[in-house]
């Protein structure tokens, strides 16, 4: 992707600032050239996140820089992660980003999940047993042949329990055959689901941790533009610019008006 001017990354950072986790992936998506927020938001989320590891690449240099903890001795690591390690193929073997399961003598056929499924059943990022079931519930698309709307399903499942009434549901949905859609789900989308093969410097535990691509460059992104907002605030101020004349200075040049206020 192209590499954002300042102007719009600022401008990426504002419309994702004060907003939910996925939200804001979903705004910070659609600023690094995945449409609209709507058309972002339908995007499986492994294909959000290639965006979003996209404009790290191109506004950011070098690897992501992060904290784990070893689940063996809880030492904490501080972990570099090259941006290829994070780029991931999409769309299952097929392509299409669907895939099948067998289960409880059911055929199922499934698609992967997108932001608006996650917005739909969990706005506040809620981990529930309930949550993830009407979540997976949502992407089934056919069950033994038969064109099923799971998103009707899900969002029917979401009414009841907010009035306390009994979820409908799909005779062929059992939580055997939810189990084994979740379980298929990042073989049509591996992205969504990106872990690291870590091992730990002090005990030598090995362990495969999972890797949140959104909060990684919200901070990245987050931080730069704190920074440009300062450096704009202190040369307002000295030489009374707009902010759209500071953000037109070199880095060079910029740099050398803030050394010369005392900045």
């Amino acid at each position: 992707m192209p590499v954002l001017t300042q102007a719009q990354l600022l401008q990426g950072w504002e419309g994702a600032a004060g907003q939910g986790p996925v939200a804001r992936a979903v705004a910070l998506a659609a600023a690094a050239g995945g449409g609209s927020i709507a058309e972002a938001g339908e995007l499986p989320l492994g294909a959000r996140d290639a965006l979003l590891v996209g404009l790290r690449a191109a506004c950011f240099r070098g690897d992501v820089e992060c904290l784990a903890d070893c689940p063996g001795c809880g030492a904490e690591l501080e972990v570099a992660v090259p941006l290829s390690d994070l780029r991931r193929p999409g769309g299952g073997a097929d392509g299409t980003g669907e895939g099948e399961v067998c289960a409880d003598g059911r055929r199922v056929r499934f698609r992967a999940l997108t932001s608006r499924d996650v917005l739909a059943v969990a706005p506040g990022g809620s981990a529930s047993s309930d949550a993830r079931r009407r979540l997976v519930v949502r992407c089934v698309l056919a069950v033994d042949g038969e064109p099923v709307d799971g998103e009707a399903l899900g969002a029917e499942a979401l009414g009841a329990e907010a009035s306390g009434g009994a979820a409908p549901d799909h005779p062929g949905l059992t939580d055997e055959v939810l189990a084994a859609v979740a379980a298929a789900l990042p073989s049509v989308d591996p992205g969504a689901d990106i872990r690291l093969d870590l091992t730990c410097a002090v005990c030598g535990h090995a362990w495969a941790a999972p890797f949140d691509v959104p909060a990684h460059v919200w901070a990245d992104v987050d931080a730069c533009a704190r920074g440009l907002l300062a450096d704009v605030h202190a040369l307002a101020r000295a030489y009374g610019w707009r902010e759209e004349d500071v953000l037109a200075l070199s880095a060079a040049r910029r740099r050398y008006y803030l050394e010369a206020i005392g900045t």
